[in-house]
């Protein structure tokens, strides 16, 4: 009897020593356990399309908006994880950027993703800076993905839009304003409420030069903001020589990240990015021609 009293006193220290060190090991910001279980419930458990092959994806994680950068984190390695559309790599400080953002780098994968990341500016061990480096890179047919504060950044001139100020941290209205775009698919031609800081735009965006996707409705947001023309966007597409660019300002507030249909807009943004999602038009939503838009490839 002493003997089994003393087997199961040490298997239950090394349970308890094993969840302590799994406890030490999450960062603070990092989404709870509780909440990490919500986004397991939401994550897509297929990607919309087959990879035509393994892809790569790098990630620029370095600083600001913790909590929302780190569920970030964790969506993106999750729903990676789970449909196989990708793979990742990180970087997690500013210093890492100077080797890693550089041609010779970054052919090494298919797109580069900017997660809820400030700053950007400085040079690289290249000698150029990171939005030289990044935009050589899209033009070459990379792929460029952009959470949340990727505006707030010199790689908004990539992007094509800069952060102008955040009016909204509320319950805002959302419209669908390509409501037949296959990125689009998951919302059903349904607009939504959502609660997160929303960025407005100002400088070079425009939609001569971007595909609007989605966008504040301005009837069922209390705040009217500052654009004299009532155009707020909230994600959209772009096309850079041969390459393809999806953002989508939602993401400061950690919840984003267990919602079941951001999460499938954030991975089917993700595989248009990577190259595997084909039939995405781009065209500025300005210059738009009357004229059907390809159907996305079906769920298998």
């Amino acid at each position: 009897m002493k003997r089994m009293a003393c087997v199961a006193m040490v298997a239950m220290l090394v349970v308890a020593g094993a969840v302590w060190g799994a406890e030490a090991e999450r960062r603070k910001g990092d989404p709870s356990a509780e909440n990490m279980a919500k986004m397991r419930a939401a994550a897509p458990t297929k990607a919309r399309v087959q990879p035509a092959r393994p892809r790569k994806m790098l990630v620029l994680s370095y600083q600001s908006h913790t909590q929302g950068r780190y569920a970030g984190e964790k969506a993106l390695e999750l729903m990676g994880a789970r449909t196989g559309a990708y793979e990742l790599e990180f970087v997690r400080t500013a210093k890492g950027l100077v080797e890693t953002v550089v041609p010779e780098n970054l052919k090494k994968y298919d797109a580069v993703c900017v997660n809820n990341s400030t700053g950007g500016g400085g040079k690289a061990a290249n000698g150029k800076t990171f939005v030289e480096n990044i935009h050589d890179y899209v033009a070459a047919g990379g792929g460029l993905v952009g959470i949340h504060s990727a505006t707030d950044n010199r790689l908004g001139e990539v992007f094509g839009g800069f952060f102008c100020g955040h009016p909204w941290h509320e319950d805002v209205g959302v419209k669908i304003d390509d409501p037949d775009h296959p990125l689009c698919k998951v919302f059903a031609k349904k607009g939504f409420m959502v609660r997160d800081e929303i960025y407005q735009f100002a400088r070079i965006y425009s939609r001569e030069k971007l595909r609007v996707l989605l966008s504040l409705d301005m009837a069922k947001t209390r705040d009217k903001g500052k654009r004299k023309d009532k155009d707020n966007a909230v994600a959209w597409v772009k096309a850079l020589g041969k390459g393809r660019i999806f953002y989508c300002s939602l993401g400061h507030d950690p919840h984003i990240f267990w919602d079941a249909k951001l999460l499938r807009f954030y991975l089917d943004g993700i595989q248009y990015a990577l190259g595997d999602l084909k039939g995405i038009d781009a065209t500025p939503s300005a210059k738009l021609a009357q004229q059907p838009t390809p159907a996305l490839v079906p769920d298998k």
